[in-house]
Formats: structure tokens, C-alpha cells, sequence
């Protein structure tokens, strides 16, 4: 037979197969290296911290792009016309008002008035009663007395209680006057004041010499009151003048 001359890397026919052995890049380790201890670490130094990482900055802002507003003229000068100069107005006094010392003694003579005129009309109710007793004989007839004596006792008194109520009514307007701040109510009010205030003077006298005791107070207690009405009127009857 002829040989044949078998190529260069072809496995020979007797030569034994051998299987190919896989390779996975990874050496299995040997008893002694896996009964040695792992491998220490390295401690860091006990003075040192962990150290964070440092914080991200923020990217830089864009510069600011600022605008000038164009340049505004000014507005155009316009001349005033001329003014003459006045003079300034001069002070006017202004007229002050009634004081309240003033205001009290009107109402004063406002109630001194009303009183007088009730007790006017007050005789007058007594002058119509007399004159019926009379003349249905209740008093009886009284000697000594001239006839119709009864009829004149009733005038007398109805003539008084007329002079009671005109003086009442001087009272009252002067009061009303005064409250409106009319110098005419002032003037009635001091004349009334003044001849009050001596009526009563006369009949203190009378009183005290009696030695009624009640009479005498009442009487003080008006007379102070008149005075007071006067002195108010008369000293005290507007403030000082205001000058605007």
C-alpha cells in the first residue's frame, strides 16, 4: 500500500483523541489559600472625619442688563402774572358771649317770675272767695265797719294780686331777655334785682326784730339770690372780647 503522508497539524490516527477543557478565566483557589485569613483593611487615622463631598455651585448668574430711561426735559417756563399786593385785613374784634354767670341769673328771674305770677293768680282766687263768704253771711256783721266794707276788702285783694302779677311778668321778661343776650334783659334784670333785693331788706328787719326764726332764713336766702342776680348782671354779664 502506499503511504500517505498525512498534512502538517492534522491529529494523527493513532493518536488519542483528548476532549478540549473549557477556560473561564477563573482559577479555583487551592485549600491553603482559602483556609488563610481575608486580607485587613486599612483603618483611617482616629483624629480624622469622613469628609462630604463638596456641594455643587450653581452655575453663574447672567449679568443684569440695565436701561437708562431717555432724559425728560423739563417743562417750559410760563411767567406768572404780576399780583399788587394788598394789605392784610385788620383784626375785627369778635363780640364774646354771655357768661354762664349771666345765664344763671336769668333763669333765676325766669323762676322768681313764675312763682309771682302763680301767687297773682293765687289772689285772685282768694279775693272770690271772700266775696261769696261775705255774701252769704259766714263772717257776719262786724262792728265798727262801715257798710260795704265787705266789697272793698275783695278789691283790695284782687288790686294786689294785679300788682303781683305785672311785677311777675317784669321777672319774666327780664329773664327772657337775658337768656337771649339782649342788654334790655340785662337792665330789667338789675332794676328788678335792686328793688327786690330792698323789699326783702326791709322785711328782714321787720322779721328779725319778731324773732321769727323761719321767715328769717327765707328772707336771707332771697336776698342772696337778688344780690346774686345783680352782681352777675352788672360784672359778669359777657367774657372778654375775641379778636379774629
Amino acid at each position: 500500500m502506499t503511504d500517505e503522508k498525512t498534512p502538517e497539524g492534522a491529529p494523527g490516527s493513532d493518536t488519542e483523541a483528548t476532549a478540549p477543557q473549557p477556560t473561564s478565566g477563573w482559577d479555583a483557589p487551592t485549600a491553603e489559600e482559602a483556609a488563610a485569613p481575608p486580607p485587613a483593611w486599612p483603618t483611617p487615622p482616629a483624629g480624622s472625619a469622613a469628609t462630604a463631598p463638596p456641594a455643587a455651585s450653581p452655575p453663574p448668574l447672567a449679568p443684569l442688563v440695565t436701561s437708562t430711561p431717555p432724559p425728560i426735559p423739563p417743562p417750559a417756563y410760563t411767567p406768572q402774572p404780576a399780583v399788587a399786593w394788598q394789605a392784610a385785613a385788620p383784626a375785627v374784634a369778635v363780640r364774646a358771649g354771655r357768661t354762664g354767670l349771666a345765664a344763671g341769673a336769668g333763669i333765676g328771674l325766669l323762676v322768681f317770675g313764675i312763682l309771682l305770677l302763680l301767687l297773682g293768680l293765687l289772689f285772685f282766687a282768694v279775693a272770690g272767695m271772700v266775696n261769696g263768704m261775705f255774701e252769704a253771711g259766714g263772717f257776719g256783721e262786724i262792728p265798727g265797719m262801715p257798710p260795704g266794707f265787705e266789697g272793698a276788702i275783695g278789691g283790695f285783694v284782687v288790686v294786689f294780686g294785679i300788682i303781683v302779677i305785672l311785677y311777675s311778668l317784669l321777672y319774666i321778661i327780664g329773664g327772657i331777655g337775658v337768656l337771649r343776650s339782649r342788654n334790655w334783659g340785662r337792665v330789667i334784670g338789675i332794676v328788678v334785682g335792686i328793688l327786690s333785693g330792698l323789699l326783702i331788706l326791709s322785711g328782714l328787719t321787720s322779721t328779725s326784730s319778731a324773732g321769727d326764726q323761719s321767715s328769717l332764713i327765707l328772707s336771707v336766702v332771697l336776698l342772696a339770690l337778688h344780690v346774686y342776680i345783680v352782681v352777675a348782671l352788672a360784672f359778669f354779664w359777657r367774657s372778654k372780647n375775641v379778636t379774629a
